[in-house]
């Protein structure tokens, strides 16, 4: 069985606005901060439906001025995301039938250092796991760490994302 997560990466955010935006949508969701950036693990999402996904991070990079990174693996098979800058959709992509993205609109949004190249290759070779893919898209455009292989589940049965303690996270809780 393979990997089953989503999340969201927000750039120049921070975990505690992101936490707040999650309350404001009572939401259950972890958030943690990764240098600059925030990311958002949310229960809902993990659910694995992309227009609840896609949604939510086009909410929160309205909300939080913020440019958010929408991502889904399922079962290691599928790596959908959407790139969001504002209320503007700037970037997505599906390898199992489904968008392509433009790598120079991804780059320019999110890598500005990232090789077009780098990134072209990244997103058209073939991987036996998605996670892969997924991480490589990471290291390229300067996407957190913690957001490979990592959702709410996860979290949940006390599996943390990479490189991130206990202490580091912040739990949104839904009430009533």
């Amino acid at each position: 069985m393979g990997n089953f997560y989503t999340n969201v990466s927000l750039r120049n955010a921070t975990a505690v606005a992101a936490a707040d935006a999650m309350r404001e949508l009572n939401r259950d969701a972890f958030v943690v901060q990764c240098g600059n950036d925030a990311v958002v693990f949310d229960k809902e999402t993990d659910d694995q439906d992309t227009e609840i996904l896609a949604a939510l991070a086009e909410h929160l990079a309205v909300n939080l001025n913020s440019t958010a990174f929408a991502v889904l693996n399922h079962d290691d098979d599928i790596l959908w995301f959407q790139v969001y800058h504002g209320s503007e959709l700037v970037a997505e992509y599906c390898n199992r039938g489904g968008p392509w993205t433009k790598v120079e609109a991804l780059c320019g949004i999110w890598g500005a250092n990232a090789s077009r190249l780098s990134v072209w290759l990244a997103l058209h070779r073939p991987y036996l796991f998605q996670v892969w893919r997924h991480e490589k898209l990471v290291r390229l455009l300067g996407l957190p760490i913690a957001s490979v292989g990592s959702g709410y589940n996860y979290i949940t049965r006390g599996e943390l994302p990479y490189d991130t303690q206990t202490d580091q996270l912040i739990q949104v809780r839904r009430t009533g």
